[in-house]
């Protein structure tokens, strides 16, 4: 991804605009990888300050996760502001001014835009809200279907309760 910022090299202050759609494929980091479903759309604006690029906007797509409770496979969309800044610098001085370099009329976008995705795109989340999860006896799916199963009591910390609310029962009969 490329942005060419010739004319607002020209005139400190002059403000550019871009709309961009562009597909990213898979990022794969420390094992977890992002899938993303739909092309990465950003809607920029930028200036030169006379020192550097100041550019700002809003990233969005939508990632394929699984969901936490049922691990269905569903698509959620998100949106990232965008506020970065270029400086025509070496990699190793723009990584100790905090901000990304550049060289020339245009602009890389393809590391901002990695990292606004693994810092921004959701890693969990619910396939739905009112989403019922998987038996934990069965493994059944209790979204599409309900099964007969019965919890074992072992090791549930209330099941003394059960046995309590049993005996009162007992009692007032």
């Amino acid at each position: 991804m490329e942005l060419n910022v010739s004319k607002e090299l020209k005139a400190i202050g002059a403000v550019g605009r871009a709309l961009i759609c562009e597909r990213v494929g898979d990022i794969v980091l420390s094992g977890r990888v992002i899938r993303l479903e739909e092309p990465v759309t950003l809607d920029l604006a930028w200036t030169y300050d006379g020192k550097g690029i100041v550019l700002s906007g809003s990233l969005s797509s939508a990632v394929r996760m699984n969901c936490t409770k049922c691990n269905e496979e569903f698509v959620r969309a998100f949106t990232v502001e965008v506020s970065e800044r270029f400086l025509k610098v070496s990699e190793s001085e723009a990584e100790e001014l905090d901000c990304y370099p550049y060289s020339g009329d245009v602009l890389s976008l393809d590391k901002p835009v990695r990292d606004l995705i693994v810092l921004n795109a959701p890693a969990y989340g619910l396939c739905r809200p009112g989403c019922c999860g998987l038996c934990p006896v069965c493994g059944a799916n209790l979204n599409n279907t309900q099964c007969s199963c019965e919890l074992p009591d072992d090791g549930n910390p209330f099941a003394v309760l059960k046995g309590l609310a049993g005996l009162l029962n007992d009692q007032e009969e």
